[in-house]
């Protein structure tokens, strides 16, 4: 799966789970709903294989911005569910990327 396909697929899912809109995620919202889903999608994003520079062009941020965020240690409710609920978590890893494969010249098929 390319780059842009990872994110918007994980943006989405992101999205669905956390309840948090997508303008949120991606606009300059501090509240804890937002920074919360934020790092839920920059977490799943650095597991994928993204680096931070490339999450932050995505996010409209800097690079010094992702690696904060990514080094803080986030104890909300919101990161706590996704993090520790299987189902939705997984879902969420798995979904990612497991479907869809990239190949060379720009080609993508579906796996299974």
């Amino acid at each position: 799966m390319c780059k842009s396909e990872i994110f918007f697929r994980l943006l989405s899912l992101t999205e669905q789970e956390t309840e948090v809109t997508r303008d949120r995620i991606l606009g300059d919202y501090k509240d804890m709903e937002a920074t919360d889903a934020r790092y839920v999608l920059v977490t799943l994003l650095t597991e994928k294989g993204l680096y931070p520079d490339q999450i932050a062009t995505f996010l409209h941020r800097t690079a010094r911005g992702v690696r904060h965020l990514m080094r803080r240690n986030i104890t909300s409710p919101m990161v706590f569910i996704c993090h520790r609920s299987g189902s939705a978590w997984e879902a969420m890893r798995r979904t990612a990327g497991d479907r869809l494969v990239c190949l060379q010249y720009g080609q993508v098929v579906t796996g299974t």
